[in-house]
Formats: structure tokens, C-alpha cells, sequence
């Protein structure tokens, strides 16, 4: 497992599929305890990410370590990673493009880590995993069972910093998924549900 993320770490720091890694410093992979039973997924790097080419070091970062707190999480029992490895020009959102040329990253560590419960931070990572556009309201603070692994999605942390409004809800997704961890869910996918990969 552990040569197998780091497989997919190099081919992260080298990809110049599309035009992100012309603007980047660094590349951002995903990072954390490779025995990680659940994985969060942004959006993608911000400034701070792509200095130090590592995921969520930045105030969304620091935000999300309160949240990983109140749900009595530590950061280093879990994996972090993002749906795009490249900061866009003026911090723009990445383009479908740029999305579906990183996607396969993304799908790789799925597969590498085999977590029980991967949390998509916002629309555009629960889009992707359900490979359709996705509002995250409808779904935020739930568990969906997909054949691999529960998709649980929360309001990004970002949220809050920008709509300082939403923290409360950004609070209530965390502990749902504390409530959701403390059930001991079982993985039963839904007859018919076709696996990611």
C-alpha cells in the first residue's frame, strides 16, 4: 500500500496533463496515515497548500482541525486530499477539465487505502464520487453507502471562513459524522449499486 501512494505521489509532483502546472509552485498529493479507515476530499490547494505542496495547511486547514476535534478525530488517523492537486491563476475554481484530468489521482488513492467512509468537502468532490452534479445540501451531514465505502459529505470548512454564518452547520455535519462513527455502521450497498471503479 504504502509504495502504491507513493506511486501516485510522484506522478502527482511530475503531471503536466493540463495547464495548472504551468502557474503552481508546488503540486499537492494527498497526505496522512496510510491505514486511514476515512478519507476527506476538498476541493482543491489554496495558497498556503501550494507553497508547501501539503493539504490543508492553510485557515481552511486550521479550521478543519477544530472540526476534526469536536468530532474527536485526530488528524493523524485519517487521510487528507483534495479533487485537484494544482492552485488556479487568482485561486479561480478549477475548470470540468481540469477536474476530470486530476480525477484519476483521486480514484487511485480510493483504491490504494481501500477507507471505510471517504467525507467529499463540498459539491464539486461529492460530484465527482457520484459522478453526476451534486448539490451537497441535500446529502451534508448523511451517510451514503456506495459498494466500497459510506460517502458521508460535510460543508467545507472554506464555507464557514468565507460565511462565517455557516460554522454552525459546518459543526453539526461534524458531529453527525461523530454520531454516524459511534453507530458502528456496516456496509450494505443498495442491490444494483455499481462500484467506482
Amino acid at each position: 500500500m504504502k509504495e502504491k501512494l507513493e506511486e501516485i505521489r510522484q506522478r502527482i509532483r511530475v503531471c503536466a496533463k493540463c495547464s495548472l502546472h504551468e502557474s503552481r509552485k508546488k503540486p499537492v498529493p494527498g497526505e496522512g496515515n496510510p491505514k486511514a479507515k476515512i478519507m476527506f476530499v476538498g476541493q482543491g490547494p489554496g495558497r498556503n497548500e501550494d507553497e508547501t505542496g501539503r493539504p490543508f495547511v492553510g485557515a481552511a486547514g486550521v479550521f478543519l482541525d477544530r472540526m476534526l476535534k469536536a468530532a474527536g478525530l485526530k488528524r493523524r488517523d485519517l487521510w487528507l486530499t483534495n479533487v485537484t492537486r494544482c492552485l488556479p491563476l487568482e485561486g479561480r475554481r478549477p475548470r470540468a477539465t481540469e477536474i476530470k484530468t486530476c480525477a484519476p489521482f483521486l480514484l487511485d488513492e480510493i483504491q490504494a487505502l481501500h477507507p471505510e467512509i471517504v467525507c467529499p468537502l463540498g459539491s464539486m468532490a461529492l460530484s465527482l464520487l457520484l459522478r453526476k452534479p451534486t448539490r451537497i445540501q441535500p446529502f451534508r451531514g448523511t451517510a451514503i453507502p456506495t459498494e466500497n465505502y459510506f460517502l458521508f459529505p460535510l460543508l467545507h470548512p472554506a464555507a464557514a471562513i468565507r460565511n462565517p454564518a455557516l460554522e454552525e452547520k459546518v459543526l453539526e455535519d461534524f458531529r453527525n459524522l461523530r454520531k454516524f462513527l459511534d453507530s458502528d455502521p456496516i456496509l450494505k450497498p443498495p442491490p444494483g449499486q455499481k462500484s467506482l471503479f
